[in-house]
């Protein structure tokens, strides 16, 4: 009776997890990795430590080299069975995906030769445009990151407010360093009492990437110079939230956002255009 209830128990918390954060549903097995945590393979997946840990009716935090989880389909994937006689090759032609882009989406595969008919897999989903973006940040240099747009935040110059977050957090140490994603045009290089010393590069006439929170500057990097794809424009750090030269009041991060200028000036969910580039 008591195996029983507790199945029941585990069953309604992984329905009440399911009913909470639609899409959120299996798409494979990950097998756990030296240095591993409930953390980092929840941020590679795109859901918190809690949720993963409720996916596999885990009662300690603790994991074990070689434990098999249960792990979600990431919002930035869509989920495909293998068919007969395919390759991770053909699929990535089919959905016109880069090989290595298709490869890195599937750490759950531990050899890309071996796959067969029925296996579920994750696409990459392409964003509308920008495909040939840069990530802000060499690889290896942040911590796993996911989509903290819409988020809510309170802080403003007049005191708590409830807003949106607009754009999305990459934790990295201060002073690492911060490249343009696209070519373009400063249009702005200077203090936000919201993004502290922040550049905002406009990319082509409807469209402006944000970096926020910035340590220091790059070497002429001011408003009016035009910026390549991957040039160094700053560095990582932790100012904002107050008048010009506040910092510390949160950890190191680059705050970055993509606003488009008509037919208003708004925010847009910058994530999967992210997720791209890395």
């Amino acid at each position: 009776m008591k195996g029983r209830m507790k199945r029941l128990a585990c069953s309604a918390a992984l329905l009440a997890l399911l009913t909470a954060a639609p899409g959120i549903g299996f798409a494979a097995s990950y097998t756990v990795q030296p240095n591993d945590s409930l953390w980092l393979i929840g941020s590679k997946y795109g859901v918190t430590a809690g949720q993963l840990k409720a996916l596999n009716s885990l009662t300690t935090d603790e994991l074990t080299i070689g434990q098999t989880l249960q792990v979600p389909n990431p919002p930035e994937y869509a989920s495909v069975k293998v068919q007969q006689n395919d390759t991770l090759w053909k699929i990535a032609q089919r959905y016109n995906v880069p090989l290595a882009k298709l490869i890195n989406a599937n750490p759950q595969i531990s050899n890309p030769n071996n796959i067969w008919m029925g296996l579920e897999i994750r696409i990459p989903k392409k964003p509308d445009n920008y495909l040939t973006g840069v990530f802000p940040l060499a690889k290896g240099s942040y911590t796993p990151f996911t989509n903290t747009y819409a988020d809510s935040r309170t802080w403003s110059p007049d005191g708590a407010a409830a807003r949106s977050h607009e754009g999305v957090d990459i934790f990295a140490d201060k002073g690492t360093p911060v490249y343009s994603a696209l070519g373009g045009t400063i249009v702005k290089a200077a203090w936000n009492e919201y993004g502290g010393w922040r550049v905002t590069v406009r990319v082509d006439e409807s469209t402006e990437f944000y970096y926020a929170h910035l340590s220091k500057y790059a070497t002429g990097i001011k408003e009016g110079v035009t910026v390549t794809a991957g040039q160094l424009i700053g560095y990582v750090g932790s100012t904002g939230y107050g008048p010009e030269g506040t910092e510390g009041k949160f950890l190191p991060h680059l705050h970055f956002g993509i606003y488009k200028r008509t037919p208003v000036y708004a925010a847009i969910d910058p994530f999967l255009y992210l997720k791209w580039w890395e």
